[in-house]
C-alpha cells in the first residue's frame, strides 16, 4: 500500500517538524524507515535497550546518567506526563529503578538538552551500555544540535494534552470538497435563529440541485441506501397517520400518502414548505404542510399521529433533545418513531474517505476510512457545492440514545442501510464501492414507551 506524504523523504521526517519551532535545528537525512514511507535520521531511528537488547522507537526509550543505561517502556513501563514542547503535548516519564529518579523518552530529553549524545558524545561512544542505533555509522550524532540552556516544556493538565488537532478536519480542508467553516462548538454556542436563517438562504439551492431528479424521488443515497430500508421497517402504512418532520421539498410525504397514509409534513424553511405546497396543489394527494420548528409543534394536538418519520434531518436540529421531547408528545400511545441520519461515525464530518489518486473515478481506490475526534460532538459550520454555509451537529451514539430515553422512547432496532446488488449494478458511479463498504446512514426504529 502506497500513502503519500507531504514531506521530504530525503529528510528526516521528525526533524523537518522540529526546524518549524527551532529555526537553527538541522535537517539531517533520513536513512532509517520502519514502512517505506516515513524517512529518520540517526537521532529519531530505533535504538536498542540495555536491558533487554531490542530495538524500539526512540520516543519509547529512557536514558540514565548514572547507569548508562538505556531502557525500554516495556522493561520499565512508562506514565503519561502531560507537557507542551515543540508540537507535542506529552512525554513518556519513567520512574528510573537503578537511581530512584524520574527519566524522560529520548524525544523530550533532546528537547530540554539531556539527550546522551548532547551531553557527552565522545565517552559514550566507547562506553558499556552506549546509545546503540539501529544504524552503524562511526559517527553517528552528528550534526548535534543543543538547546542555549536547558530548559523544560510548559506543563498543562491531561486533557488539554490529549486535545489535539482533529486530523480527518485537517484532511476536509486541503482535499476535501467540503468547507469547513468553523471549528467545533457546543451547541449552546450557536444562535438558534442564525441556523434557521441559514438554511432559508440555500433552502433554494437544495431546490435547484433536486430538479433534475425524477418524480418524488430524493438524491442518491436517499434513492439507493436509506429509503429502500425505511420502506422495508415501515411496512404497511394504509390509513395511518404520519407526521414527516423536517419534510424538506416533501419528496417523502408524497411518497408516504401514495402508499395510503394521511400525512403531515412540517419544515421551517418557507421555500422548501412553499414548493411543497405547490406540489399538492398541482397534484393533489391529501397532505397538509406546514412551516414550523420540530423544537416547537404546539399547534399539533398531543397523540395525533401513529408514526413520525424523519429522514436526515437530526444532522441539522439544534436542540435535538427538545425535538425529540416533541415528536413523543404528539405521537400516540406506543407510536412509532422512524428516523434516518448521518452514521455518527461513518456520516460524520470527523470522518473522512481517503483515496488514491485523488480524482480516480473508482471508489475501490480507496484506501481507508479516516475517523478522528468522533467524542468532540457539537456544531461545525459546513458548506459543498451551490450549497450556502449551513451549520451541522454532530453527536455520538451515546447522546442520542440517552436522548431518545430521556424523552420517553425505547430502541427498537438499529439498522445499518446499504444498498442492493442490482442498484450498485445500475448506478456503478455513485454507490459501488462505498456504502456497501461502511454506513454513511443509520435508522433508528423507537416505539413510544
Amino acid at each position: 500500500m502506497y500513502i503519500p506524504s507531504s514531506k521530504n523523504r530525503s529528510i528526516c521526517f521528525y526533524c523537518q517538524d522540529f526546524q518549524k519551532e527551532e529555526k537553527d535545528y538541522p535537517l539531517r537525512k533520513g536513512k532509517y524507515s520502519a514502512e517505506g514511507l516515513v524517512h529518520r535520521c540517526i537521532w529519531h531511528a530505533k535504538f536498542q535497550c540495555s536491558e533487554c537488547n531490542n530495538f524500539f522507537h526512540f520516543s519509547f526509550l529512557y536514558w540514565c546518567p548514572t547507569t548508562n543505561k538505556v531502557v525500554c517502556g516495556k522493561c520499565n513501563k512508562p506514565t503519561f506526563y502531560p507537557v507542551k514542547f515543540w508540537n507535542k503535548t506529552y512525554a513518556y516519564a519513567f520512574e528510573c529503578d537503578d537511581c530512584n529518579q524520574t527519566h524522560y523518552d529520548l524525544l523530550y530529553t533532546e528537547y530540554m538538552g539531556n539527550h546522551p549524545w548532547q551531553v557527552n558524545k565522545g565517552k559514550l561512544f566507547n562506553e558499556e551500555n552506549s546509545l546503540n542505533s539501529i544504524i552503524n555509522t562511526r559517527f553517528p550524532w552528528d550534526p548535534i544540535w543543543k538547546p542555549a540552556k536547558e530548559r523544560k516544556g510548559i506543563e498543562i493538565t491531561i486533557e488539554e494534552a490529549l486535545k489535539i488537532e482533529n486530523l480527518v478536519h485537517s484532511v476536509w480542508k486541503e482535499m476535501g470538497n467540503v468547507n469547513l467553516h468553523s471549528e467545533i462548538l457546543q451547541d449552546d454556542q450557536v444562535d438558534l435563529s442564525e441556523t434557521k436563517t441559514r438554511w432559508e438562504k440555500t433552502s433554494q439551492n437544495w431546490l435547484k440541485n433536486l430538479d433534475n431528479i425524477e418524480e418524488d424521488k430524493g438524491d442518491a443515497s436517499r434513492e439507493f441506501i436509506i429509503d429502500p430500508a425505511l420502506w422495508k421497517q415501515l411496512g404497511d402504512i394504509k390509513g395511518l397517520a404520519i407526521l414527516d418532520a423536517g419534510c424538506g421539498n416533501g419528496y417523502l410525504s408524497r411518497l408516504l400518502a401514495k402508499k395510503g397514509a394521511n400525512v403531515v409534513g412540517i419544515d421551517f424553511s418557507r421555500h422548501f414548505i412553499g414548493f411543497c405546497k405547490k406540489k399538492e396543489k398541482e397534484k393533489p394527494l391529501g397532505c397538509n404542510y406546514y412551516k414550523g420548528s420540530l423544537t416547537d409543534m404546539s399547534f399539533i394536538e398531543s397523540e395525533t399521529f401513529d408514526i413520525v418519520v424523519s429522514n436526515v434531518v437530526m444532522v441539522d436540529v439544534q436542540d435535538y433533545q427538545r425535538a425529540f421531547d416533541e415528536i413523543n408528545r404528539v405521537l400516540k400511545s406506543k407510536g412509532r418513531f422512524v428516523w434516518s441520519n448521518l452514521h455518527p461515525i461513518f456520516g460524520s464530518f470527523n470522518q473522512y474517505f481517503y483515496r488514491l489518486p485523488f480524482d480516480t473515478p473508482r471508489n475501490e481506490e480507496r484506501l481507508f476510512s479516516m475517523i478522528d475526534r468522533y467524542f468532540d460532538s457539537g456544531a461545525i459550520l459546513v458548506s459543498w457545492g451551490n450549497i450556502k454555509p449551513i451549520w451541522q451537529f454532530h453527536r455520538t451514539l451515546q447522546e442520542y440514545t440517552q436522548a431518545l430515553n430521556k424523552a420517553g422512547f425505547l430502541i427498537r432496532e438499529i439498522i445499518e442501510p446499504k444498498p442492493s446488488i442490482e442498484d450498485i449494478r445500475k448506478h456503478p458511479r455513485a454507490i459501488a464501492f462505498d456504502a456497501d463498504r461502511i454506513p454513511f446512514f443509520i435508522i433508528y426504529d423507537c416505539v413510544k414507551a
